[in-house]
């Protein structure tokens, strides 16, 4: 009997090594918008990885996606309300899929706020200050806090709807009436957006304005050497002075027949070498700042000589 063999041959392949798949930065990521950000999925025990990326609701990527290699990336510049989704990074390994996703969420925190006064500072007069926070985003957790010196003036919470994604300017105002006791004191304007399930930087931004406060001209005083009558030849010295902060320009000036004024001397002191019968008038000095004008006036009158020596004997 003829001994025949079988043989069996039995293949084994290797089974498909498992890869992985890291998306970074992470599974969550704070993105400013305007500002650029880029997604990047990286595969490991994979010699030829197939990438792919999409939203969790299949909208459109509004990103540019570059892959080479084990590394693929998506980048969002620049970062618009339309960049807010779940991303999904799909590879293919063989005949493996694997997806990790990561999560984008927006914020506007861009600058620092804006502080602004009505108007120049006046001792006495009130003013309206505001502290804006131009371009803020989500602004429900938005907080602005107003300083002086180390005491807090006011401070508010936004705790708005935010349904409709839109930057937005917000502000915080206030009236106060300063005083000169004000000089020197620090405006801080403190904006918050503590959002404590996203990380980024910085959550809070502020600035600052140095007080100075204006003192409108008062006290004004004319001082007339050796009289506000004379005879005609004679020499007069008038001196005006006015109180104010900052210190006041004085302008003298004559009055006209028709009451205008004719400007005469940013001096403080007006001087008549030899007076003559026309310098009679009524002369009028002016203390003059930015917070505001005191006027005072004074009569001169030039007499001939007979006349005067008449009036002094009666």
């Amino acid at each position: 009997i003829p001994v025949q063999f079988y043989f069996c041959l039995v293949l084994f392949s290797p089974p498909e090594k498992m890869f992985t798949v890291e998306i970074s930065p992470g599974p969550q990521v704070a993105a400013q918008i305007g500002d650029s950000v880029v997604l990047t999925c990286d595969v490991r025990d994979c010699e030829f990885p197939s990438f792919s990326w999409r939203t969790q609701i299949d909208s459109p990527l509004n990103g540019k996606v570059r892959s080479e290699g084990s590394k693929s990336t998506l980048t969002l510049s620049p970062v618009s309300f339309e960049n807010e989704h779940f991303y999904l990074c799909t590879v293919i390994c063989g005949q493996k899929k694997l997806e990790k996703g990561i999560q984008v969420e927006l914020y506007s925190f861009p600058s620092d706020p804006e502080i602004e006064m009505s108007g120049p500072l006046v001792s006495g007069n009130p003013v309206t200050v505001s502290c804006k926070v131009p371009n803020v985003y989500p602004f429900d957790r938005l907080e602005i806090e107003l300083f002086k010196g180390e005491s807090i003036m006011m401070n508010k919470i936004f705790l708005e709807d935010v349904s409709k994604k839109a930057l937005e300017t917000k502000s915080l105002e206030m009236t106060f009436i300063p005083t000169t006791e004000d000089t020197g004191n620090v405006l801080v304007c403190l904006a918050q957006l503590p959002i404590d399930e996203m990380e980024f930087e910085p959550k809070q931004r502020q600035s600052t304005q140095t007080l100075y406060v204006n003192v409108a001209p008062r006290d004004t005083t004319i001082l007339v050497s050796p009289s506000s009558i004379l005879e005609e030849g004679s020499s007069v010295n008038m001196t005006c002075s006015s109180d104010g902060l900052p210190a006041p320009q004085i302008l003298w000036s004559r009055q006209l027949s028709n009451g205008d004024l004719q400007p005469l001397s940013e001096d403080a002191t007006l001087t008549f070498m030899s007076t003559k019968m026309e310098d009679s008038g009524i002369y009028v000095c002016e203390g003059i700042n930015q917070a505001g004008i005191s006027r005072k006036e004074v009569k001169l009158m030039i007499q001939a000589l007979f006349l005067f020596w008449l009036c002094y004997w009666f």
